[in-house]
């Protein structure tokens, strides 16, 4: 499952993306750890946020053509790429993930 977004513009999303990474691999680098994953609550917390999220747009992959985007027209709620996108858009998801990082990371282990 991806659990991130999808956004038109590719190479802004790999920005966002970087940046995400590189503020939790500086986080660790500056706590000299050496181990970093969520706890299993947040884990549990994330992935269902994107399913019920991800139920956003089920009329639009309802009616798009039978393919990869709609799991071959069965779009259901675990169906189809958009099955496993975090729903509200790109905008939204940008902004969450640096509101999580700014807030201190809850429901990430670093040590």
């Amino acid at each position: 499952m991806n659990h991130s977004t999808l956004t038109p513009n590719f190479p802004h999303l790999l920005k966002e993306q970087a940046a995400h990474i590189a503020h939790i691999i500086g986080e660790t680098e500056q706590r000299q750890a050496r181990v970093v994953e969520p706890t299993p609550e947040a884990e549990a917390g994330w992935v269902q946020t994107v399913r019920d999220t991800a139920r956003l747009n089920i009329e639009f992959r309802q009616a798009c053509t039978p393919g990869y985007y709609n799991g071959e027209g069965r779009a259901g709620a675990e169906d189809g790429l958009f099955a496993s996108l975090y729903g509200p858009g790109p905008v939204k998801f940008f902004e969450l993930i640096r509101e999580w990082r700014d807030g201190g990371m809850e429901g990430l282990e670093i040590r």
